[in-house]
């Protein structure tokens, strides 16, 4: 029986563990994972903790919605074992019950079937992933050879790479560099330095950050490092790092420093070709995961926008 519980009337102990014991080793659903990243979430349980699907959510216009939170790249349903598709079925017709809008998405791998069901559109979404569980030199093989040539340029550099600095360093340089573009809100940077604090005091996160000089602060990127994935999960550039190269050889540096101590690097992907084909010139390989939509909402509700 799947169902549907509050933050307050989960057991999280059981919640964590069913999370934990999935074979996905992604850590966004863990509950402090979303307690750090959203105000509210709820989640669908199946029977004793054997599958949970949590669920983000905010209101808008008096209506509730799921919606994908800062910091988290894929939820999905997580369990102790392979679930059937009529299961997977029950957890998405119990989903759509909740809520007339929705932007989720799912874990790699995870497919429902959505052909029947004409409110549901579904996206299949790039990641770039690279196998480090091998030697240094075997994965600098699969480097492409732009990359190359861009990496004897850096190692002629008068680059220092930092592994000290903390999360309100790197935020700083986003703020300052992409984050005068994106124009993000004031809550992103609130909420975003208390997860990486958090994945820091957890020891599950390292930061390295690279200078071209005296307190010139070039690029620096936060890896969530969880079981036997590390995840590319944040990064900032400067002007002047974008022009040098600074973070191909950041991720060059930290490549050679963590190969074969986990089996796999995780760029998180992206949607635009220039970030595609940086990530894919190391060799990262694209794995899809699922975005479903829903929006059944009446005009004019319906040009809502989260």
């Amino acid at each position: 029986m799947i169902q549907l519980r509050s933050q307050t009337y989960l057991d999280l102990k059981k919640y964590d563990s069913c999370v934990q014991r999935d074979a996905s080793s992604l850590p966004y659903a863990h509950s402090w994972y979303l307690n750090m990243v959203c105000e509210q979430w709820e989640c669908l349980v199946l029977d004793d903790y054997d599958a949970v699907w949590p669920l983000p959510y905010r209101r808008k216009w008096g209506q509730k919605y799921y919606y994908r939170p800062y910091g988290v790249q894929q939820l999905g349903i997580y369990s102790k074992k392979d679930l059937s598709d009529e299961v997977m079925a029950s957890f998405l017709a119990e989903m759509s019950r909740q809520v007339r809008f929705a932007d989720i998405f799912l874990n790699e791998g995870q497919t429902l079937d959505i052909h029947s069901k004409t409110s549901w559109q579904f996206q299949a979404q790039p990641n770039l992933l690279l196998e480090m569980g091998r030697s240094y030199e075997k994965i600098y093989q699969g480097f492409n050879t732009n990359l190359r040539r861009k990496l004897k340029k850096t190692a002629k550099e008068n680059f220092e790479l930092f592994e000290n600095d903390g999360p309100e360093v790197l935020l700083k340089l986003f703020r300052e560099n992409q984050g005068a573009e994106l124009k993000l809100p004031e809550a992103f940077y609130r909420d975003f330095k208390k997860l990486l604090f958090q994945l820091m005091h957890k020891g599950l996160a390292q930061i390295y950050t690279l200078y071209g000089g005296p307190n010139q602060l070039l690029a620096g990127a936060f890896f969530v490092q969880y079981r036997e994935r590390s995840i590319f999960l944040f990064s900032a550039t400067s002007d002047y790092g974008k022009s040098s190269n600074a973070m191909a050889h950041l991720i060059n540096e930290y490549l050679i420093f963590h190969s074969e101590k986990f089996k796999i690097l995780d760029f998180e992907g992206s949607k635009q070709a220039g970030l595609a084909r940086f990530y894919s010139s190391f060799g990262a390989q694209e794995v899809q995961y699922p975005r479903l939509y829903l929006n059944r909402l009446p005009w004019p509700l319906s040009s809502f926008r989260r």
